[in-house]
């Protein structure tokens, strides 16, 4: 009975390798395109004859910064999945490393005026927390290598 239940976990690792992998690879394509149409939305905005500004309008700025920011999302969700590929475990660091960028990209695209007080106040809570989390991981990471090194 042992012997079976080895196979089945030894197969469940390896189909769960493969599809790790398979994500690995579509997240890639994914951010590839993106970066391809970033650079095809810039080319047609900054030569569009019809607009009276010489280069970006603030609405396109806007846009494309968005847009960089989603390719940087897209950056860091390929090295979570790569991470995992490699070490089988998921870093939180990098994950929320990730969302520390969603939250900045919101952030940045934020139109106040269209928001109540209250949620920007929960926003503002949001990226303390998050920006807390992400202190006391990296302060214990030290603390880890302080006590390795000493």
């Amino acid at each position: 009975m042992s012997e079976n239940m080895d196979k089945a976990v030894s197969l469940v690792h390896k189909a769960k390798k493969w599809m790790t992998f398979i994500v690995l690879i579509l997240m890639t394509l994914i951010v590839a395109l993106a970066i391809v149409e970033l650079g095809i939305i810039l080319f047609l905005d900054i030569f569009d004859p019809t607009d009276d500004v010489l280069f970006l309008e603030i609405d396109e700025l806007f846009q494309i910064f968005g847009f960089f920011f989603i390719i940087l999302i897209g950056f860091e969700l390929v090295e979570t999945v790569e991470m995992y590929f490699k070490d089988n475990v998921i870093h939180a660091e990098v994950v929320l490393l990730v969302a520390v960028i969603a939250v900045a990209r919101k952030v940045i695209l934020l139109d106040l005026d269209k928001y109540e007080p209250l949620a920007i106040i929960g926003l503002g809570i949001i990226i303390f927390s998050l920006g807390g989390c992400y202190w006391l991981i990296k302060h214990s990471y030290r603390a880890k290598l302080n006590k390795d090194g000493a």
